[in-house]
This record gives structure tokens, C-alpha cells and sequence, in this order.
């Protein structure tokens, strides 16, 4: 089984990204207010030095993968988004559609990479590009258009989502909402804990829906943030496969035993067609979690939730989550 979703491939084809300690002071960020108290400019530091909004943006791309979500959950209705993947109405996915309203954005897609005459021709006055894949070159030539938000580090995609949500918060004038949101995602997950003490100190591994190359692809890092709040902790033996701080490769040959440890396996299933392909796969069929009927399997609105990590996502990924791993974890 060597399938991989477009999901998938691009999050296990990105560099690895740091660990979620200072989240939210990774991407430094300052706004000006005059003496009336109403901000004047944001400044946020980035990658590539720092960009300055004078005011309020009106016309913002999300040039990127998964920045829509954070605009909207701020009340910034982009003129643009850029499809990732799972062909939603204007890629928003259904946790944010009710933030888009009536509002029908361009699409665009980085299958070709940043579009940069598009961009231009909808004349932005914010490009927040910071799941995008951006470099000098592109930084530059998306400047010229429009002030840009690219990502903090090096690591062009998948920066950690509250890293992400505080940048471009801070750039849309609602650093204060967004800090308000991210404390609700934290405190729903914190209280989904609390209603599920069985949870605490249980092993899960959370993992790709598909066995890639031979390889079961299992997430490290800021990705399983959620499940530490929820009570979890990850077996140590994954991170001795780990190709960087987010991933970890398990050779099919060594997966009965690396993930023997684990009370659950998580598994982002997105179809019925890929849960059919897994559980008829001959590892998935040799391991513990399956014997002793351990596995959850999500859908596809589930498995977007967990991969968007974003402030209207995650709400979803506690909402759902915790009722499906109760009935595996005793």
C-alpha cells in the first residue's frame, strides 16, 4: 500500500519544524498605539526581517495552506484563499464556512507555486503567506504587492499553529481576540481531560492514514500538543525513527513492535476507500492495537480538523476526539 493523500504528501514532504515551547513568543510582534489607545501599525518579525501594516488591512490574500482559518476566526473575510486539499466550497473547510459567510473568496493554488500575477491583479493590501513555501526571492516579489507575512523560522511550511494564529492576528490588528482563541482551544482540550481522567498517562501515537513507501508515518512535535492535553503522552521508542522534530518513519517491517506500546493508535483516515485499504493491510493486521481493537479511525472532516490545526479547527478535533478514543481506552 503505497498511496499517499495530497493531505499526506505534503505535510511527510516538508521539513520538520521546532517544539511548541514559546509558541506564542516565537514570532515577535509589536503594535503602535497613539495616545487614544486605538493601534496605529502592527509590526511582526519574521523570517525574513519584519513587515508593518499602517492600518487595518480591507483586501487579504491567504496565500497559503491553512491561513484562511486564522483570518476568519478573527473576523477577516480574505478576498483569496489557496486550496490545500479536500475540494471544500472556496477551501473552506466546514468549521470555518459559517465565518465565510456569504462571501465567495478567488482561489488559488501553489500546485505551480505562488501565483504572483494573480495576487497582484485581486490588489491586496495584506498577503499573509506563512504556510506558503516562501523564500527570499518569493518574499520579495510578494512585498512589491502588498505588505507580507511569511513564516518565523526557516521551515517554509507548517510552522506550529499558535506561532501562525499569533503572527497573523497581530498583522490583522486582533492580537487580543487571537490570544483570546488560542487560550479557548487550549482550555477545551485541558477540560476533555478533566471528563476523561482514563486518558492520563495512557501512550498514543498518532499517525498518517496510509502505510507510505513502507514507512508508517507517525507525527511528532506540536502536532501531538493536543493529545498531551488531553492526557496522553507518545511511547519514547517513536522518536528513535524521527526524520526531524514533526516525523517519524517506521519501517513496515519494525511497526509491530515500535508501536506495541502504544494503548491507542490514531489513524487520519480521510475516505472509506483508505480505511478499507488500512485495516486490509497485513501490518495493520499484525498489531496489538488491532488485536485488542484499540485503533481509531477518523473521517475525512476529522482528519482535515487535526491537519488544518488551527484556532476554528481544533474546537472540532475536542469536540470529536475524546468520545471516539473513549471508547478504545479503558
Amino acid at each position: 500500500m503505497q498511496s499517499l493523500s495530497r493531505r499526506g504528501l505534503l505535510e511527510v514532504g516538508v521539513a520538520g519544524l521546532a517544539g511548541a515551547a514559546g509558541l506564542l513568543t516565537a514570532t515577535a510582534c509589536s503594535t503602535k498605539k497613539p495616545s487614544n489607545g486605538s493601534p496605529s501599525a502592527a509590526t511582526v518579525k519574521h523570517f525574513f526581517g519584519e513587515t508593518t501594516i499602517q492600518a487595518p488591512p480591507k483586501r487579504v490574500v491567504s496565500a497559503g495552506f491553512t491561513e484562511q482559518d486564522d483570518l476568519l476566526a478573527v473576523g477577516v473575510v480574505p478576498i483569496a484563499v489557496t486550496n490545500w486539499w479536500g475540494d471544500q466550497p472556496f477551501a473552506v473547510w466546514p468549521w470555518a464556512q459559517p465565518k465565510l459567510g456569504p462571501a465567495q473568496p478567488a482561489v488559488l493554488s501553489l500546485d505551480n507555486g505562488i501565483d504572483f500575477d494573480k495576487i497582484a491583479a485581486l490588489r491586496p493590501d495584506l498577503i499573509v503567506a506563512t504556510n506558503a513555501g516562501v523564500d527570499k526571492d518569493s518574499y520579495n516579489r510578494l512585498s512589491g504587492i502588498a505588505p507580507t507575512i511569511p513564516q518565523s523560522t526557516d521551515q517554509p511550511f507548517f510552522e506550529p499553529w499558535k506561532v501562525q494564529a499569533a503572527a497573523i492576528g497581530q498583522a490583522v490588528f486582533q492580537a487580543d481576540q487571537m490570544t483570546s482563541l488560542i487560550s479557548d482551544v487550549d482550555k477545551k482540550f485541558t477540560d476533555a481531560a478533566t471528563a476523561n481522567p482514563q486518558f492520563k498517562d495512557k501512550k498514543a501515537v498518532l499517525l498518517q492514514g496510509s502505510v507510505y513507501r513502507d514507512n508508517v508515518i507517525a507525527m511528532l512535535g506540536w502536532r501531538t500538543n493536543f493529545l498531551t492535553q488531553l492526557g496522553f503522552a507518545l511511547p519514547d521508542n517513536i522518536k528513535e525513527f524521527g526524520v526531524d522534530d514533526s516525523r517519524a518513519f517506521i519501517p513496515r517491517d519494525k511497526a509491530v513492535d515500535a508501536l506495541g506500546a502504544a494503548d491507542v493508535l490514531i489513524w487520519t483516515t480521510e475516505s472509506d476507500d483508505e480505511q478499507a485499504r488500512l485495516v486490509a493491510d497485513p501490518t495493520f493486521l499484525q498489531l496489538r492495537s488491532t488485536i485488542q481493537k484499540r485503533n481509531v479511525l477518523t473521517g475525512k472532516d476529522l482528519a482535515g480538523a487535526i491537519g488544518f490545526s488551527s484556532p476554528l479547527s481544533l474546537p472540532l478535533v475536542a469536540a470529536q476526539l475524546p468520545s471516539l478514543l473513549a471508547k478504545v481506552v479503558s
